[in-house]
This record gives C-alpha cells, structure tokens and sequence, in this order.
C-alpha cells in the first residue's frame, strides 16, 4: 500500500499528497502540451494550473479543519487525492449547528477565493474588450495568465457548487444530514442521506459517461463507496454507545497493591495491571514496565515502577467513549470502577466481545468485522 508523502505542516496540520497524484501531473503535462503543439511551455503551464487548483483544494480542506478545529475537533491531516482533497477529522459528538458549520466551512473558502479573484476578472474584461461570459469560457484553454485566472475563477464557482450537492458525504450531504438529524436521530438521517448521496452520484456517473466525461463516473464510484463506509460506521457508532463498559470490564482478582514484589505482579504472566489500595484505583502497572523493571535491581516493588497518572472509567460509560477516550490518552487498558470503587480492567482485546456481542445482536456486519478485527492492532500501534 501507497503511503502518503507529507509537503508540510499548516497550524499544526500535516499537509500529504498521495503518490497516485503524481497522474494529475502527468495528465496536466500532457494535456496541455499536447493541445498547444507539445511545447514544454504550454506543458510546464498545465502543471503550474494544476498547482492552483489544488492550492484551492487544500484551502477549502483547511476551512474544514479550522472549523472543526473550533469545537475541540483533533484534525489528523489532509490528504491531497487525484480527485481532490480529504481532511481526517477525528470522531466526535457534534451539534447539528457544529455539523453544518464545519460543512459549509470548505465552500465559505472558495467563495471568498471567487470573491478575490472576481476585481481582476473586470479588469481582465476591460483590458480584453470581454463582456459576456461566452467571452470569458473562451479563455479557459489560453496557455497564459488571463487564461489562468479564468480558471480559477471557474473552478472555484465549480468546487462551490459541486461540493453543496446533497451527495453524502460531501459537504452538501453533511449539511443534509445534520438538519435532518434535527428530526430523525443522527442515525436515521444518516441512512436517509447515504440513500440519497448514493443515487445522485449514480446520476452523476450516468451523466459523466453520456458527455464522455470519465472523471465523473470515477468521483462517483468515491462518493458511493465512502457514503456506505461512513453509514455503516455510524451505524456501529450507535451501536456501541448503546453497550456499558461495564459489560464487558475483566475482574483480574481485584487489581494488586502497591507494596507486593514486582515478580508477584508477574503471576499469570506479563499484562496490564490495576494497582489498588483496598478499593481505590491509585496506579498502573503496565506490561512493558516489567522487564525494565526488574533489570533495575532486586527487590524491587510495584510502587517503584507503577503508572500514578492513572485515568479511570465508569461502569456506566459507553464503550464508544471509552475506546475514543483510550484513542486521546495513548492507552491499551483503562482501570472501570463503580462510585469510585474498582470494578474490573477493560483492554483493547475485549473489543472482540464486543464485536461478537453485536454480531449476536444482527448489529455487526462485514465492515463491523474489518472494524474490530483492526481496532486492536491500531491500538496496539498508539502505545509502541
């Protein structure tokens, strides 16, 4: 698998570009060196055009993030795609009115770049004699900077208009599915709206392939694929908000104190374990502290080794929160108490009884199974 090449950071965004870019190029290059005689001018001109655009994309991602980036939303980065960009946003419970913001965030950017660019369109009018807008499209193949600022004046009116469809999940879809969340629940306006996302785009592809416009059925085959990715994702998002921690916490003989031997914490072999004083959760004993640990002399007690800087959840917590507050923290375990008193550990691996639970339930599905069958080793991944 292809991994992204990062250009740069932007307010703590890293900005990445996905090998399969490296088309676009080749496509700009040719296309407009080719169309005006093979000169490595027009051609160099193509990938100079191909930079602004993208320019635009990246702002218009950046609007997103900066927004969501506003109400406590952990951006992971932005990924430029052949047919676009991608900001990651990491999950989190939004307001309907949080939702639409951040939506109409991306659009926002590029109608303030038409806006900008709309005082040089005039002059560019005056300079030329245009006056109509047949006069101006008539531009758009020019291999110069009028040509280059038409361009872009159009593509970002295009980038508006194609990104307000209400096409799940564009952005146009996401602002149609937040007013709808108002009332239905969020998840059945998410099923309402990947419907609808998936039958626009079937149109969008039918549509592409009668003018010969093959980029059309391929942004197509994008938004069905992602719309039902991202359905199913809130589908199992649901699901596991419904399910307690507690259900699913491991008692582990009540945790181990403070003052035992490190080599007693050592029984039933090296894993994360609670440290307590009666009750009360006070530490952590993680099992990688075990060898490090012992090597350090003997003797040695769980107090000289242990975690102080313990987090613990609640019975009542759902397990949707606590895996994305495992996410926040870097942690493969979380201590589950009741009313402050220690309950049992919950770990990456009971995300399996999870799944089977769901499975059980008719919840889970394949994409539950790609889900949980990789949600442990990213785990795994977070605390390396």
């Amino acid at each position: 698998m292809m991994r992204s090449l990062t250009l740069g950071r932007i307010w703590g965004i890293d900005i990445r570009v996905h090998p399969s870019f490296a088309l676009v190029l080749i496509w700009a290059a040719f296309h407009w060196g080719a169309g005006a005689g093979g000169t490595f001018e027009a051609g160099l001109y193509g990938l100079i055009l191909v930079g602004f655009v993208f320019l635009c994309v990246t702002l218009h991602e950046l609007g997103h993030s900066l927004m969501a980036m506003q109400y406590g939303v952990r951006v992971q980065d932005i990924t430029l795609l052949p047919i676009g960009g991608v900001a990651r946003l990491e999950n989190a419970m939004l307001t309907p009115r949080h939702e639409i913001l951040i939506a109409l965030a991306g659009p926002a950017v590029n109608v303030a770049i038409v806006v900008a660019l709309f005082p040089l369109m005039l002059l560019l009018g005056v300079i030329t004699g245009n006056n109509s807008l047949i006069d101006y499209l008539n531009y758009l193949d020019d291999v110069a900077p009028g040509g280059l600022l038409v361009y872009l004046f159009f593509t970002n009116i295009m980038l508006v208009a194609f990104n307000l469809l209400p096409a799940f999940p564009m952005d146009g879809g996401r602002v149609f599915r937040a007013t709808l969340s108002l009332f239905t629940g969020r998840e059945q306006a998410t099923k309402f709206a990947v419907a609808l996302g998936q039958v626009l785009a079937l149109l969008l592809a039918i549509v592409g392939l009668w003018f010969g416009d093959y980029l059309l059925p391929l942004v197509s085959v994008f938004i069905i694929v992602a719309a039902y990715a991202e359905g199913r994702a809130v589908k199992l998002e649901s699901a596991m908000r419904r399910l307690r921690v507690g259900q699913f916490a491991l008692w582990d003989m009540g945790g181990i104190s403070a003052h035992h031997p490190l080599t007693y914490a050592l029984r039933g072999g090296p894993r994360d374990v609670v440290v307590t004083e009666g009750t009360k959760v006070i530490g952590m004993l993680w099992r990688y502290q075990f060898m490090p640990g012992l090597i350090g002399g003997a003797g040695r007690t769980v107090a000289d080794v242990m975690d102080t800087n313990v987090v613990t959840v609640d019975v009542d917590d759902s397990v949707y929160d606590v895996q994305q507050r495992m996410h926040q923290l870097n942690r493969w375990a979380m201590p589950v108490t009741e009313a402050g008193q220690y309950r049992g550990i919950f770990t990456a691996d009971r995300f399996v009884h999870v799944y089977r639970y769901l499975n059980a339930q008719s919840v889970g599905n394949r994409t539950a199974n790609n889900v949980f069958a990789s949600l442990g080793n990213t785990l795994r991944a977070w605390v390396r």
